[in-house]
């Protein structure tokens, strides 16, 4: 029996879930963002085809971060998605068991050495084309805990998240952090964070009509989206969030976007290297048409020079 996008989005967080509680058991170290998001590359990769191409740097790229573009031929449109993956923190710190209500995304606010600010503001800087997202990878043993099961979203292996809530929540944090008196804010705590969390089957298996199309269209995935917006606050609370994606999912309709901003792919192999992407970037690819708009996608790889 074929497995379809859809189960692979109920699937694949119940692996992600149980791989990183099996951590373990490794000798030494853990298991990074970048294992389990190489996990969903090759999930998808199952797909590779005329509708899905996965595109990978020359180089490779370290944090876990990849790009989802569902590219929709016929009509033009468009809708990347530029995701920031983030994992939960062990169970112990060392030699001592941290609660579950205390189990957070230790790395949220990263800034690397050479950077000028904080990896989350430059994933939320207004003015790209992009919607920027979370990708939360969490213990199958925290999703099934007890703690969880109260009202609220659901906790899984995978979890996603709009940056602009995530990016909300830290800025408290730092603003708390250098206050006078200095307040400590848990916002990068899970129990904190679930509030803003809706699941996988949002982008890969969102409701609504395929119309035949073996990858979900740019249009159903921005309405699943808009309803993930609305369900965590009111409109009205966002309407400071003037991206030009952002606009989009709140009147899909106009989800068309300029060609400019959104790079399209080459007809080429469903899975190769391209110079021109900095990160891991993957490609739905529906309403195929017969002439020169759609790439000429084949299985094989390129022979080597």
């Amino acid at each position: 029996m074929s497995v379809s996008l859809c189960d692979l989005s109920q699937r694949l967080p119940v692996l992600v879930g149980t791989l990183l509680d099996r951590e373990n058991l490794l000798r030494r170290g853990r298991f990074r963002e970048e294992t389990m998001t190489d996990i969903l590359t090759g999930s998808l990769a199952a797909f590779a085809g005329p509708s899905l191409v996965i595109e990978y740097p020359p180089e490779a790229t370290t944090g876990g971060d990849i790009d989802l573009q569902f590219w929709h031929v016929d009509s033009g449109r468009n809708l990347l998605l530029r995701i920031q993956a983030k994992r939960l923190n062990a169970q112990k710190h060392g030699t001592r068991q941290v609660k579950i209500e205390h189990r957070s995304y230790r790395e949220l606010l990263h800034k690397s050495p050479s950077a000028t600010d904080y990896q989350y503001k430059t994933l939320t800087t207004p003015g790209g084309a992009s919607l920027p997202l979370y990708m939360f990878y969490n213990h199958q043993s925290v999703a099934d805990d007890p703690f969880f099961a109260t009202p609220g979203p659901k906790v899984s292996g995978i979890n996603l998240a709009f940056a602009s809530d995530i990016a909300k929540e830290l800025d408290e944090k730092l603003e708390a952090n250098s206050g006078t008196p200095r307040e400590r804010k848990h916002h990068k705590r899970l129990s904190h964070l679930r509030q803003h969390l809706f699941g996988l089957e949002t982008i890969l298996c969102p409701p609504g009509d395929l119309k035949g199309e073996e990858v979900p269209p740019p249009e159903l995935v921005a309405a699943a989206l808009h309803q993930a917006w609305k369900r965590h606050s009111d409109e009205t609370e966002r309407a400071s969030d003037v991206d030009l994606v952002y606009r989009a999912l709140v009147r899909p309709d106009e989800l068309l976007t300029s060609r400019s901003l959104i790079q399209l792919i080459s007809s080429g192999p469903a899975v190769r290297a391209s110079r021109e992407r900095k990160r891991p970037t993957i490609t739905f690819i529906s309403g195929r048409t017969d002439d020169s708009r759609t790439p000429s996608i084949t299985s094989q790889s390129p022979a080597p020079a």
